[in-house]
């Protein structure tokens, strides 16, 4: 049995989806019915439902908040993650969790590979780092997918966020200081899979990024001509937005390291956001 963890998540609908699509036996419970940050309860269902892998789907992602709730975004995003891990362990079985993006600074200058040394600005960020250390250092049989941008449906994302502003709004400000790739959940899941199919298969980090690279104000302008949207589209800054100056300038990860283990490669972000859209090419 396969246990999903955030269960009401996009990642996490994509993983039902898909799951049902190829009759895959799973448990995909909601916080109300599996509280992660609740360590004995975690272990008590793991061990009654007899699960033989875990995808971890849930994750504190509210950036900004993040900075006032500290002790909410470490409980989920590294304190759970390295219980769930231990569970593994303990029950001689596969992990894999997601992170983030975020865990780099941004000043590069070009794309991040996966043993490229982090340095993460934001709580968010650095409560994801602890959950990626602590998860390898507590069970080898882990694997960590970093992704970046992530939509999909069911859930909140930045395509969902500017398709509320095309409707309510005659001007519309996006900062286009932030640059990084849109990356689908179909993807995500797919390419998890592959991995977690493979009869040699090295457990560690792995990059999952749509192919190109784009700032929020190009993406978000893609977005809005698609819909055919006739107001102002106007260049901001992060800090237009917010008091946090927390999010790294260029994020991109490279996929290549996943791309060449599979022999695959991964589609366009526009390609994805067409076909999120439903509009042609």
């Amino acid at each position: 049995m396969i246990l999903i963890t955030g269960g009401a998540g996009q990642l996490a609908t994509e993983f039902q989806r898909f799951f049902k699509k190829n009759s895959i036996d799973f448990l995909a419970p909601n916080r109300l019915e599996l509280d992660i940050t609740d360590f004995d309860k975690v272990k008590d269902y793991i061990l009654k439902n007899d699960v033989g892998l875990v995808i971890n789907c849930a994750a504190y992602n509210l950036v900004d908040k993040a900075e006032e709730e500290k002790d909410s975004a470490y409980m989920i995003n590294a304190y759970a993650v390295h219980n769930l891990a231990k569970i593994c362990r303990e029950k001689r079985i596969e992990f894999v969790t997601y992170s983030t993006d975020f865990v780099f600074d941004g000043n590069k200058g070009n794309e991040y590979a996966e043993e490229d040394e982090i340095n993460p600005i934001s709580v968010y960020g650095r409560s994801k780092a602890l959950g990626e250390r602590l998860a390898l250092e507590e069970n080898r049989r882990t694997f960590i997918f970093r992704v970046s941008w992530v939509f999909g449906e069911e859930g909140k994302n930045f395509i969902e966020q500017v398709k509320t502003w095309a409707n309510t709004k005659e001007s519309i400000k996006i900062a286009i200081d932030q640059i990084s790739s849109p990356t689908s959940t179909k993807d995500i899941v797919e390419i998890t899979w592959k991995i977690l199919n493979l009869r040699d298969r090295d457990y560690g980090i792995y990059h999952i990024s749509g192919a190109g690279e784009i700032s929020r104000y190009e993406q978000g302008k893609y977005i809005l001509e698609r819909l055919g949207y006739k107001g102002n589209i106007l260049e901001g800054r992060c800090l237009d937005f917010t008091s946090y100056d927390i999010r790294p300038k260029y994020s991109k990860l490279s996929s290549k390291k996943i791309e060449g283990i599979l022999g695959i490669k991964i589609p366009n972000w526009r390609s994805r956001v067409d076909e999120y859209l439903k509009v042609d090419s």
